[in-house]
Formats: structure tokens, sequence, C-alpha cells
């Protein structure tokens, strides 16, 4: 979804840089359309970044629990 998204941003941008002569507008939409892109992937780095910390702290969690049950020893994992 992504690539498809990005390529539309592309080709807007490459149509109004076309058109570009000494009106600023296009110009103008396509920094915000940068930006508004660059907003989304920002959150999706978030989102991604707080999934990776939630399964950090299960694994952290299951290793406890595996060393209370004596199923491993925690004298070699680090």
């Amino acid at each position: 979804m992504l690539d498809v998204e990005r390529n539309n941003i592309k080709d807007n941008i490459r149509e109004r840089t076309e058109n570009l002569v000494s009106d600023w507008t296009p110009f103008i939409r396509n920094v915000e359309d940068i930006l508004r892109h660059i907003e989304m992937l920002s959150a999706e780095i978030d989102a991604l970044d707080n999934r990776i910390g939630e399964v950090t702290g299960m694994v952290k969690n299951l290793r406890k629990i595996l060393i209370k049950l004596e199923v491993i020893d925690d004298r070699f994992i680090f």
C-alpha cells in the first residue's frame, strides 16, 4: 500500500513540477504532500517501535518465567 501511495505522490509532484512557471502554488502543494507522507511514515515507525517494545517485554517475562520454573538456567542466557 505504501508503494502505491508513494508512486502516486511522486507522479503528482512530477506533474506539478512540469507545470511550474511563476506560480508557487504547485511547489507549496508538493512540499505539503511530502510533509504529509513523512508524517504518515513517522506514525508507522512509532507503531513498529511500540510493537518491538511489547515483544521485548514479552520475551523478558518469558525468560523470567522459564528461569523460575527451572526450565532454563540463567547463567547461560544474557
